[in-house]
């Protein structure tokens, strides 16, 4: 059977690292990568990579952290609460994989060699987490849209099938569903340890093996699913949003034509008291359409880099891991995962500005406690 391109490379010994790529271009290493330049990839891997997203990916370990420790602090009495600290849990498995595979930064203080191999075994083992993680969290965030959606339709109706147990459930279930998707990906690179002449030690290499030869229709399903399933679950969200927005205006609507109607058989004193009221409900219908909004903008922005990426890959074969632009491929993953991230580690700053009960939670747990030692204990009014 003739060798398969997928398996036939040379290899590049840079000023970085030592790749594997096709034999069958036999170019020089300048060709391969005439687009963006070794070290303009490099560069970009410092300032993007290993500088910005170091930093977002280690504080978003800490802040979903908090957001699932304030969720459990208020007793999964919601299925929201349930749903979003689901969400909370795989955007803290993001940033825990993002930190571990950016550890080859302060890993080249110590030993140039170990972490040349620790960046090439987190290209197979963290570069598909971080894909996979947020396609997990997009989906989870449109199984939320959609639930709010239906409280607000039909909520009686949905208080009673969308508990907080089955929501638990529906959230396991998508969280499955989606990770097994992708998670056959895993098995198309092999990781092998070879003499590398620069570090004068045996360096870890990534390369495709012979199961992606055997299967290369795998490299289209996930461009395709890649593509499509974020852009669906963002269709998803703003519908759902779009729907909200509507029934709340009507509601809002309908509660201000009431009161009017009222205003005639009161008095005066009734009637500030209403219309003191139905604004009060107007500012809370707003802010909830507020922080749908806020939700939208943000997978908006975490997902359009992604679906740019993908759909290029999916038009371009040589744009990808290992190929001929192999080094402008690398560089917009940085750029990708720099949004995952901090879409990843952002939750807790806008749960902290939207909600104020959350707020209040969190002021319990953290801050209440620090006055409580300070100063002696306060009226719990104040929070």
């Amino acid at each position: 059977m003739a060798s398969s391109p997928l398996l036939d490379f040379v290899s590049i010994d840079d000023d970085r690292n030592t790749t594997y790529l096709p034999k069958e271009e036999n170019k020089t290493h300048e060709e391969f990568d005439a687009i963006v330049s070794e070290y303009q990839r490099r560069l970009a891997e410092i300032i993007i990579d290993l500088t910005m997203s170091f930093i977002l990916s280690l504080s978003g370990i800490f802040t979903n952290l908090i957001v699932m420790a304030v969720f459990t602090k208020q007793g999964f009495k919601d299925s929201v609460a349930v749903s979003m600290t689901a969400i909370a849990f795989w955007d803290l498995i993001k940033c825990v994989g993002g930190t571990a595979q950016r550890m080859s930064g302060p890993i080249s203080l110590v030993s140039p060699a170990l972490a040349q191999s620790w960046t090439n075994m987190g290209v197979v083992l963290f570069d598909y987490l971080l894909s996979i993680t947020a396609y997990v969290t997009s989906a989870l965030a449109a199984y939320v849209a959609v639930e709010r959606c239906l409280c607000v339709c039909i909520p009686f109706k949905v208080k009673e099938i969308l508990s907080p147990r089955r929501t638990f459930i529906a959230s396991v279930f998508i969280s499955v569903l989606v990770f097994g998707s992708f998670a056959v990906m895993y098995g198309i690179y092999d990781i092998e340890w070879r003499y590398d002449a620069k570090y004068n030690a045996s360096v870890a290499i990534y390369e495709y093996n012979s199961f992606s030869q055997n299967n290369t229709s795998l490299f289209e399903y996930y461009n395709i699913a890649g593509f499509f399933l974020p852009i669906f679950f963002l269709v998803v969200i703003v519908i759902s949003t779009v729907i909200i927005s509507y029934k709340l205006q009507k509601a809002s609507h309908f509660r201000h034509a009431t009161t009017n109607v009222s205003v005639t058989s009161v008095t005066s004193d009734v009637n500030i008291n209403m219309t003191t009221t139905s604004r009060t409900i107007t500012r809370r219908d707003r802010k909830i359409v507020k922080m749908l909004l806020v939700i939208i903008a943000i997978y908006i922005l975490n997902l359009s880099p992604r679906a740019t990426l993908y759909l290029t890959k999916y038009f371009i074969y040589d744009f990808y891991f290992l190929r001929k632009y192999h080094n402008f491929f690398l560089t917009m993953t940085y750029i990708v995962f720099f949004f995952d991230l901090l879409n990843g580690a952002c939750n807790l700053f806008v749960f902290l500005g939207m909600s104020t009960t959350f707020r209040g939670t969190c002021m319990v747990m953290f801050h209440f406690r620090t006055q409580l030692t300070r100063h002696g204990p306060r009226h719990s009014s104040e929070y």
